[in-house]
């Protein structure tokens, strides 16, 4: 081989071993690169778990925080439900002539019914936490005793169709209570305590016994601890007890409310006396029940609710001596009758809200109001029902039997201007503040 043949030998051999040099390193490159490529893959994949994991972790906690906030609110909630306490209360029920017809079954037929009585104002009752109305005469078991004016007897069915409505207290001292003597007195116990024992009845008893222990009830309801007395200033001369009888009906004596009221302050976070007391068919309050009012708020009753007028009277809050207030209601009027003059038939809901601090115990009145009814019944004293003035129509006012009794003007503009003044609540101070206000001013 010459040395020209062995110089182009020497250069491809050359060449050859650069494109193989020139190959390894694009085989190195390829694999760098797949290699990046693979681990950038990688990191990827690892940073993708990683946000992924964060962002699970993230709702997660979320989740759980909104959880932990929707209990807590849930909570609260309930505990603000459990500490607030709505309660409602009407006037006298009262049943005449007219009503034991209306809810006389067939002839000879005992099925009587008086559901029909508070058809439009059993959602308002049934929505209350409490809800109690005055029952204003005894029970018969026999629907030959039932009986209107004067010496009122009610049948049982009167008594079902209460709690069919949602009443949860009965309040049964009033000047009709001893109507029909002690037998009247057991008729009416006997029945809310042997066939609606939930409904609380205050104001009578069976015996000595029964009055001592009952005078003074206690209602637990949510978280609160409700004492309630119910008294009657006074019965009818034609149906006055004996001494020996006393203690059916409780009435109203100083010293016997001062002892309860003493009483139910050690038992109870809330004091309520249901007084039987007032002068008939008068709008301004009288003399006598302002003084029992005063004597009320200076023992520290809370809220005192009064009946027997038969016509509607102002409410609101009395200074106690002791700086704190009494919720006051000086009269409902009547809750069911077939009165026959106009104030007679416009009546009251007392609507009150209690509020209990869950970590004093100490309980308030909230909010307060009267709630307007009209007592309903067409000519002939038929169609017998209550409703709320806010339900009540231009055509039914113009449709009432009342119009047959009374030449006063009765619509539904009149019925409004009647309410107007007594739907303001007012304030009131007891006769001994008055006093040391006038004493304050002179000097």
């Amino acid at each position: 081989m010459n040395e020209e043949e062995r110089r182009r030998l020497e250069e491809r051999r050359k060449r050859q071993k650069m494109r193989a040099i020139q190959r390894r390193k694009q085989v190195l490159r390829q694999k760098i690169i797949i290699g990046g490529m693979v681990f950038l893959a990688a990191v990827i994949v690892i940073f993708s778990s990683v946000i992924k994991a964060n962002h699970k972790k993230q709702e997660a906690e979320a989740a759980a925080k909104a959880a932990q906030e929707k209990k807590a609110e849930e909570e609260a909630k309930r505990l603000k439900e459990e500490n607030t306490l709505h309660m409602v209360a009407v006037g006298d029920n009262l049943y005449h002539d007219s009503i034991l017809e209306e809810g006389k079954g067939a002839e000879e037929s005992e099925d009587w019914n008086f559901d029909f009585l508070y058809a439009n104002v059993k959602k308002e009752i049934e929505n209350a936490d409490l809800a109690a109305v005055n029952q204003e005469s005894p029970f018969v078991n026999n629907h030959d005793e039932a009986a209107g004016y004067p010496e009122f007897a009610t049948p049982l069915e009167g008594g079902e169709a209460l709690v069919k409505a949602g009443f949860d207290i009965v309040t049964q001292a009033t000047n009709h209570a001893f109507d029909k003597g002690k037998a009247g007195i057991i008729n009416s116990v006997s029945f809310w305590k042997n066939k609606h024992a939930a409904v609380t009845l205050l104001g009578i008893h069976q015996d000595q016994e029964d009055q001592d222990k009952n005078r003074v009830q206690v209602i637990e309801e949510k978280n609160f601890k409700i004492a309630m007395m119910n008294y009657t200033f006074t019965l009818n001369e034609s149906a006055q007890m004996s001494e020996s009888e006393s203690y059916c009906v409780d009435l109203y004596e100083e010293e016997t409310v001062k002892q309860d009221v003493a009483k139910a302050k050690t038992m109870a976070d809330i004091v309520i006396v249901f007084l039987h007391t007032g002068t008939e068919d008068v709008t301004e309050v009288d003399e006598e029940t302002e003084e029992r009012m005063d004597f009320l708020a200076e023992q520290g009753v809370d809220i005192a609710i009064c009946s027997h007028p038969h016509v509607v009277r102002a409410f609101g809050m009395k200074e106690r001596p002791d700086g704190n207030s009494m919720l006051v209601y000086y009269s409902l009027g009547n809750f069911v009758s077939t009165q026959e003059a106009i104030p007679e038939l416009l009546e009251g809901m007392a609507d009150f809200t209690l509020e209990k601090d869950p970590e004093t115990g100490k309980v308030s009145v909230t909010d307060y109001s009267l709630v307007p009814l009209v007592m309903h019944y067409d000519k002939g004293k038929t169609n017998c029902s209550v409703y709320k003035l806010s339900d009540y129509t231009e055509d039914m006012a113009k449709n009432h039997g009342i119009h047959e009794y009374s030449q006063d003007t009765f619509n539904l503009e009149s019925i409004k201007e009647y309410f107007e003044p007594l739907l303001t609540p007012r304030s009131f101070k007891t006769e001994s503040q008055k006093d040391n206000s006038s004493s304050e001013e002179t000097t």
